[in-house]
């Protein structure tokens, strides 16, 4: 695509890739929400927008489960599994917004996937 990849770039999808191999290792009972389908994208999509879908999606999973009663009732050892889990995708979310360039980023497809 026509993304410049930069140093600060590479810094931006280093920590994107670690925070993903840890959110993936981690196994909590609040790890499930449908969200908007991101890879539904048609051809004409750019990486930047690709990048605010994503972001988008992650900002819409943990605003859901930072309040999911389900999840705050958990043990406390459950609870601070959540609690990182969160704090790991608002980082996520903040890289992938670094890396489209943008503060907000809208989605405007209806597609749903879990």
């Amino acid at each position: 695509g026509n993304f410049d990849h930069g140093h600060k770039c590479d810094i931006a999808l280093e920590e994107i890739i670690r925070t993903l191999n840890t959110v993936t290792e981690q196994k909590t009972l609040c790890t499930e929400l449908t969200v908007m389908d991101i890879f539904a994208a048609s051809k004409n999509t750019t990486e930047k927008e690709t990048f605010c879908r994503a972001a988008t999606v992650l900002r819409q999973f943990y605003s859901h489960h930072e309040k999911d009663t389900r999840c705050l009732g958990a043990t406390a050892q459950q609870f601070h599994s959540h609690k990182q889990l969160i704090r790991s995708l608002k980082r996520l979310d903040r890289n992938l917004c670094s890396l489209a360039g943008l503060n907000s980023c809208p989605v405007k497809e209806a597609n749903q996937s879990t």
